[in-house]
């Protein structure tokens, strides 16, 4: 159903974490090979968990509802700036 998970930066893990403790959105674009469908949505972190080997961002959509994003399969992450 997935493919095998391909690690991340870890900025990613810095980036969403200010993003959660700041409630702070973040527009990305993200495939979901179970569904065969990519999203692009306004979505405001919660929190990375780590299940099977693989890292997921839990956030929450613009109507509220939870969004599970396999870190690996995020498109457009935001590089980080110094």
């Amino acid at each position: 159903m997935y493919p095998p998970y391909q690690p991340v930066p870890r900025f990613y893990i810095e980036r969403i974490t200010i993003a959660a403790m700041c409630n702070e959105s973040m527009d990305l674009h993200w495939h979901d090979p179970a569904s065969r469908q990519s999203y692009m949505a306004r979505i405001w972190p919660q929190d990375v968990s780590e299940e099977s080997g693989a890292e997921w961002l839990m956030a929450r959509n613009e109507t509220g509802e939870a969004v599970r994003i396999r870190l690996d399969l995020i498109r457009n992450f935001p590089t980080p700036v110094k």
